[in-house]
């Protein structure tokens, strides 16, 4: 019989050096920095979509350009994502190492060693998984998406905007099946950066090996953090939501409306910006996402542990062993 987990606060155990806060503040400014760098770059696209809603328009005046500006600014953000992941990979690896080999490299414990790269490697393999499952779910949807649609055309030849309102949020209910899938698969190779710290091998698919007969206790173990965190991540989005936005609810319903002339619904739309672009609100909505920030990473953190300890307690039971390497 397997040994108890107790994986939940692993994360927090008392350790003789501190790593993980320097650790985590060096990977903030890295990544904070990598954003800047992002947004200066694109810095022209964004202003131009500043001066759209400003203006209220409802449409740019060349729409070949912004166009051009949506594409290049996605694909940006797709490559953004290879230095980010590297950084970040080179944190959890960094955490990782200590927490299962009390081991410390580079600065305050990131190193793009062997490590960086076997984490990195694993992020891979999560954007693959998941890409592939939206394209299976996507294709398994569209039939059942088919024929709410036909229910709906054969109900009415004419179909008024609340049953279109209905189909989109049952379509939108079917789009959240993929996460039961993507949830098991998540908590079974959860471990997988962590297996391959513990290794000092890539070992994606041995996390499964890892969570045999681990399933509950590590889903028990998240859903503890997902609850307390929740907490913390959903209070600056209520409060910006009921307070931040203050009386502005009436006006934004207003700008949705386009009924009457251009000019009218462009002085509503304005309003609702200068309502919102204000230093006392742009201030609150930056304290908040500083607020989401620092709860993701406390998640981020408690989730390594949790992954540590299954990994070490793997190793403990002889499910996988450390390979040699040339780290």
């Amino acid at each position: 019989m397997a040994e108890p987990l107790k994986a939940t606060f692993f994360a927090l155990k008392r350790r003789d050096r501190m790593v993980l806060l320097p650790a985590t503040l060096v990977m903030l400014v890295a990544v904070g920095l990598l954003f800047a760098a992002f947004v200066a770059l694109n810095w022209g696209f964004f202003s131009q979509i500043q001066t759209l809603i400003q203006s209220g328009a409802p449409a740019p005046e060349d729409n070949a350009t912004f166009a051009f500006g949506i594409m290049a600014t996605v694909f940006g953000g797709f490559l953004f994502l290879f230095p980010a992941y590297m950084v970040i990979a080179a944190y959890e690896a960094a955490c990782l190492r200590w927490m299962i080999r009390g081991e410390v490299r580079g600065l305050f414990g990131l190193s793009f060693d062997h490590d960086m790269w076997r984490v990195y490697g694993v992020y891979w393999c999560w954007v693959i998984a998941q890409f592939t499952l939206s394209m299976v779910m996507g294709i398994l949807m569209m039939p059942l998406s088919l024929m709410m649609m036909s229910e709906m055309v054969a109900a009415s030849s004419e179909p008024t905007s609340d049953a279109w309102w209905n189909l989109q949020m049952r379509m939108q209910g079917l789009s959240l099946l993929q996460y039961i899938p993507l949830l098991y698969f998540g908590i079974r190779l959860g471990p997988a950066a962590a297996t391959s710290i513990a290794r000092k091998r890539f070992s994606f698919f041995d996390a499964w090996i890892v969570t045999r007969e681990r399933f509950w206790a590590l889903f028990g173990s998240h859903a503890v953090w997902v609850l307390i965190l929740a907490v913390f991540w959903i209070a600056p989005v209520i409060y910006l939501l009921f307070v931040g936005f203050g009386g502005s609810w009436q006006a934004i319903a207003e700008s949705s409306n386009w009924q009457g002339s251009p000019e009218e619904a462009q002085e509503r739309f304005r309003a609702v910006w200068e309502r919102i672009a204000t230093p006392s609100f742009l201030t609150q909505v930056a304290a908040g996402y500083a607020i989401m920030i620092a709860t993701s990473v406390v998640w981020y953190l408690m989730s390594y542990g949790i992954n540590a300890r299954a990994a070490l307690a793997a190793l403990d039971e002889g499910k996988i062993s450390v390979q040699p390497s040339d780290d």
